[in-house]
């Protein structure tokens, strides 16, 4: 899938499309097909490596902490939604991708 990452700390010119695996639902999370994502200023203080000591942040990253989209697929032990249900939320990965996962 595409993705918008960086590999190294810095200002918006270290971001970049890349190509990533597609990430898989574990126990009780959903996949999102991303249709929005919020732009937070952390999201650029996390990317400059401003709050490291409160977010460490393995590189390459994906950022993106909020996310809008369909439920594309679900993981064992979710019940309470299902394939097709739009969601609203703070994903687990980063949402600046075409799919991002998020706890239901």
């Amino acid at each position: 899938m595409k993705a918008i990452v960086f590999d190294t700390f810095g200002g918006t010119e270290v971001l970049h499309e890349a190509e990533i695996a597609t990430p898989e639902p574990g126990p009780g999370q959903v996949r999102v097909r991303v249709k929005a994502v919020g732009v937070n200023p952390v999201d650029g203080k996390i990317r400059s490596g401003a709050l490291e000591a409160v977010f460490p942040t393995p590189l390459p990253a994906t950022p993106g902490g909020e996310v809008a989209g369909v439920v594309d697929a679900v993981g064992e032990g979710v019940d309470q939604l299902k394939e097709g249900d739009e969601v609203l939320g703070w994903p687990d990965t980063g949402a600046y991708a075409e799919y991002a996962l998020a706890s239901a």
